[in-house]
């Protein structure tokens, strides 16, 4: 017999899904329009059609909701790390980049949209705090994974390294991507940015010889 308690789970799974993104891309068309710190939370919630309350559920800070990727980028880390089986765990982040690249997963595509949005980080000093936080949450838990899958003290060193180097080398490959996106062809931004991110990885690597974070796979 069909499961109904469990088809309403997944039904009310997906709206709240659906409710979300549909706040996250409001709110973004928004600030894109008329800057981050001209829009109110009032605004999106009129625009978006749900209660201020229901903007505030889902995204506790007005940051939130331009970076609303957070969440997924912590995920896919867990899963290349966890799921890493022999790999090395440098060698299965450099294999998640490549394959989110070879699949335009949304946290390394670069073209104008993109831009776009990183315009408004930069012309906000509100958002461009909140995303150095970000970036300081990111390295931090990426640390603490790769420790915990080798055994290691979470607040192991030379972990805390690799992650830094390689968030490091994320996001000077990410901004050079950006740069280029407007007068290079995607395939060529795509590819510079994989060799720049390569380049950070193989630092890593080396910095992490003879531990278990490097191993003999990358």
């Amino acid at each position: 017999m069909p499961n109904d308690d469990g088809e309403n789970e997944g039904l009310r799974a997906r709206k709240k899904k659906a409710t979300r993104q549909l706040i996250s891309d409001t709110a973004t068309r928004l600030f894109i329009a008329r800057g981050f710190e001209q829009v109110t939370v009032d605004e999106v919630a009129v625009a978006a059609q749900v209660s201020k309350m229901t903007v505030f559920n889902y995204f506790p800070r007005k940051e939130d909701l331009f970076f609303d990727r957070t969440g997924d980028v912590q995920q896919l880390l867990r899963e290349a790390i966890g799921g890493r089986g022999r790999h090395a765990p440098i060698a299965a982040l450099r294999a998640l980049a490549h394959q989110s690249v070879a699949d335009g997963h949304p946290i390394t595509k670069i073209n104008r949209d993109v831009a776009a949005n990183w315009k408004v980080v930069v012309d906000s000093p509100a958002l461009r705090a909140r995303a150095f936080d970000l970036l300081q949450e990111i390295e931090q838990s990426l640390a603490q994974m790769l420790a915990t899958d080798v055994g290691l003290p979470a607040d192991d060193a030379t972990a805390r390294l690799v992650a830094g180097t390689i968030l490091g080398a994320f996001r000077v490959a990410f901004a050079e991507g950006l740069r280029r996106q407007r007068s290079a062809s995607a395939a060529a931004v795509r590819e510079e940015f994989l060799e720049l991110l390569d380049r950070g990885l193989r630092g890593a690597s080396a910095m992490a010889r003879g531990t278990p974070y490097a191993g003999t796979s990358t």
